[in-house]
């Protein structure tokens, strides 16, 4: 049977609050536990930066995995965002396991004003190790004929990789070498059409910074997406350029749009020389 077991602690800073919780308070040795840490605000996903990493500390536990997401409910004043850290967690020995307390460091928006949140320190009960299971001697033969099935598939395993390791393999690309890829499609699919153009670098722009930097900005006004980007690691002029064609580039979708002989072509070669160099 599966228990949940949620230890909250609330502290507030301004319209900013964070809980913590665990799915459980006692586990075997063998097992392992999830250790949730959430921040709620009122506002936009925006509205707040977080400048460092959550550094956790535990005792008689390790970290076997690590998840964040966030997420908004709600839209212009009644918008909520949730932010959530999901640590997996499992023993390293048993008796009472113990988390320190977490502090979390941000900087609201657009005021640059820095505040900490506190968790809570949080205790586990671990159970002993199961002790060994002892074989007798009919055993050990069926042992030995798992294993030998064991190895004969592990070398099959190993076969088809080699055969599969033949076969040439695609690169994965980066978020800026997919973008200068299809720079150049729409270039060929738009032609001299600058309102085309326009509309195809919007949605070519949203794909890179959303692959990039996690950067939603299709969702994003003017000045939600310049502190957006103030959290990313390019310089203050790369991101007034980005900024300048993206909201360009949107508003042309809206609107009927002329361009001088050449623009199209102007244009896409000062976008790929910028993105070049990133």
């Amino acid at each position: 049977m599966f228990f949940t077991a949620v230890c909250a602690n609330w502290a507030c800073a301004g319209e900013i609050a964070i809980s913590q919780s665990l799915d459980r308070f006692h586990i075997p040795f063998e097992d392992s536990l999830h250790f949730d840490v959430v921040l709620q605000w009122q506002g936009p996903q925006s509205s707040y930066l977080f400048t460092s990493p959550l550094s956790p500390s535990f005792d008689r536990l390790k970290v076997r995995g690590f998840t964040s997401s966030i997420s908004s409910t709600g839209s212009g004043d009644d918008e909520v965002t949730t932010k959530r850290f999901r640590y997996t967690l499992v023993p390293t020995s048993a008796g009472a396991a113990t988390i320190d307390p977490i502090t979390v460091s941000y900087i609201s928006w657009p005021d640059s004003v820095p505040g900490q949140l506190v968790t809570e320190a949080m205790t586990i009960q671990i159970a002993e190790p199961l002790p060994p299971v002892e074989e007798d001697g009919a055993a050990t033969w069926w042992i030995v004929i798992v294993c030998s099935v064991a190895v004969l598939g592990l070398v099959a395993f190993v076969l088809a990789r080699w055969s599969a390791a033949r076969q040439p393999k695609e690169i994965e690309k980066t978020p800026v070498e997919q973008f200068l890829n299809r720079l150049t499609a729409l270039k060929r699919e738009a032609g001299g059409d600058l309102k085309k153009f326009q509309v195809g670098l919007y949605e070519n722009m949203v794909a890179f910074l959303k692959a990039r930097y996690d950067i939603e900005s299709d969702r994003l006004g003017d000045n939600e997406l310049a502190g957006a980007l103030e959290a990313t690691d390019l310089n203050d002029d790369q991101k007034e350029q980005i900024s300048r064609w993206l909201v360009q580039a949107r508003r042309d979708k809206f609107r009927p749009v002329v361009g001088a002989p050449g623009e199209t072509i102007r244009l896409e070669t000062e976008i790929r020389q910028f993105f070049e160099k990133l």
